[in-house]
């Protein structure tokens, strides 16, 4: 176990030096940590009386904890991808409104192009996405997109069509339990918005009472 661990620290240590890091650089060091995570469990396994189930309460503990966090990250990042998600409900709504077969003019912001928004996601060969980048929201206004999804809530000729929350951050809260046991939960904030041109030229900014898409 202890070459396992001495390999596998030597592998990150190695990646460390590197200018750009990435958390996947060091995933195939992993197995070899949990096998001498499992060895370790092992060992403690083994042992007899009061040590031992103290050891076995704090393995107990520990695969708990372990499920609780992997459950935690997962949800936040499900709910990491507001752009991703704005997109395929936007194609939803406009195919309820029985506008699929108009072309439109979408514009994907940046928010929203680096939190799920790819090429697979566009579904209409008859709508023209741009992701065209550092535009202002006076550019915004002035190039005649007819959708718009955006991280700012008001743009000059637009109209909320909805909103969709995303990840802000993870808080603990007090949970239903007579004991005060502090419960991880999500919080989420608006994201991105989906603007709609406005025939008439009116303006009217997203706020706490527009649509939610989820």
């Amino acid at each position: 176990a202890r070459g396992a661990v001495a390999v596998a620290l030597a592998f990150v240590a190695l990646y460390s030096l590197l200018p750009h890091k990435e958390l996947r650089f060091i995933f195939p060091a992993l197995p070899l940590l949990n096998v001498a995570a499992a060895a370790a469990v092992g060992r403690c396994l083994r042992w007899k009386g009061y040590t031992g189930f103290l050891a076995r309460l704090a393995l107990a503990a520990l695969a708990a904890a372990s499920l609780a966090v992997a459950v935690a990250m997962s949800a936040a990042s499900a709910s990491n991808y507001p752009g991703g998600h704005a997109l395929l409900s936007l194609h939803s709504a406009e195919a309820q409104r029985g506008a699929a077969a108009r072309p439109l003019r979408v514009h994907i912001g940046n928010l929203a192009a680096t939190t799920g928004v790819s090429r697979f996601l566009e579904l209409d060969p008859t709508w023209e996405y741009s992701k065209e980048e550092n535009l202002t929201i006076d550019d915004l206004a002035s190039r005649g997109f007819d959708r718009l999804l955006t991280e700012w809530p008001e743009v000059p000729g637009y109209r909320c069509q909805a909103l969709i929350k995303g990840f802000e951050r993870i808080s603990l809260r007090r949970g239903l339990l007579p004991i005060p046991v502090p419960v991880p939960a999500l919080v989420l904030a608006d994201k991105v918005y989906v603007l709609e041109k406005d025939p008439e030229g009116s303006t009217h900014p997203c706020d706490a009472k527009s649509p939610i898409w989820n």
